[in-house]
């Protein structure tokens, strides 16, 4: 399966990145509030004394294993986005690790194929890019289109995609 991701992103012009599985616990925080840091696995390196006092203190520890790779993504995008391609298009097939209890089909570690587009003008054809690949990924598994139905849900790109269809 992730040969196969890999293989469509590559043929839909996406270039493969990644990120430290360990980040800084602050960076989720910041991106999805301080409640996420109770669903994270956390990790201290135990060799830095303010570290275990951090820890004793407020039972938090510095580093976590990634639980989502958008504050990763947003990282490494900003910190060479003059030098980018506009859009720049990225994908990336990590392990996500989420400490809250197991469900069905939720599991504490799983993989997930991310395709980004980040700093285009064109919003329908940056998404089209991305329903494309996911397109071409089904494609590959062998789905016929028949099996297929794509959604939307943004009121504003379905618009958009089918303005610039129409040649309006």
């Amino acid at each position: 399966i992730t040969e196969t991701w890999r293989a469509v992103s590559i043929r839909h012009a996406f270039e493969e990145i990644d990120a430290p599985t360990f980040e800084h616990a602050d960076l989720y925080a910041v991106k999805s509030g301080e409640g996420i840091l109770s669903e994270l696995f956390q990790a201290f390196s135990g060799k830095d004394e303010s570290e275990i006092a951090q820890l004793r203190e407020t039972g938090r520890a510095p580093f976590a294993l990634r639980p989502e790779f958008t504050p990763s993504l947003a990282r490494m995008y900003a910190a060479r986005a003059k030098q980018l391609p506009k859009p720049t298009r990225w994908f990336c097939i990590p392990n996500f690790f989420r400490a809250e209890k197991p469900q069905r089909g939720r599991l504490r570690e799983f993989f997930q194929w991310n395709c980004d587009v980040i700093g285009g003008e064109d919003l329908p054809q940056d998404d089209t890019a991305v329903i494309a690949v996911a397109i071409g990924a089904f494609d590959a598994f062998g789905c016929a289109p028949s099996n297929m139905q794509i959604r939307l849900s943004d009121r504003e790109s379905v618009s958009n995609l089918m303005v610039t269809n129409a040649g309006v």
